[in-house]
């Protein structure tokens, strides 16, 4: 009877511990998923902000190639 509860003391024991260490486990994943989302929450922020530059590059583009159409406007009214 003895053998039994020191066996079923043991089983506990060895239950307790594999706990604890599943609960390690799920701490050291559930950290690694809060950086992967800091990351990605920065990568759409850079993302963002790299196609709203991209949209003013291109905005500016655009008036630059109407002031050029302008300018060669004017330069056909002069003539040498």
């Amino acid at each position: 009877m003895l053998s039994n509860i020191e066996n079923i003391s043991s089983h506990l024991q060895n239950i307790l511990t594999d706990s604890q260490s599943m609960n390690l486990s799920i701490e050291e994943v559930a950290a690694i998923s809060e950086q992967s989302a800091a990351g990605i929450q920065e990568t759409a922020a850079s993302t963002e902000q790299a196609s709203s530059s991209m949209e003013e590059v291109a905005k500016s583009s655009n008036e630059l190639a109407i002031l050029a159409e302008r300018l060669n406007e004017l330069m056909r009214q002069f003539k040498l």
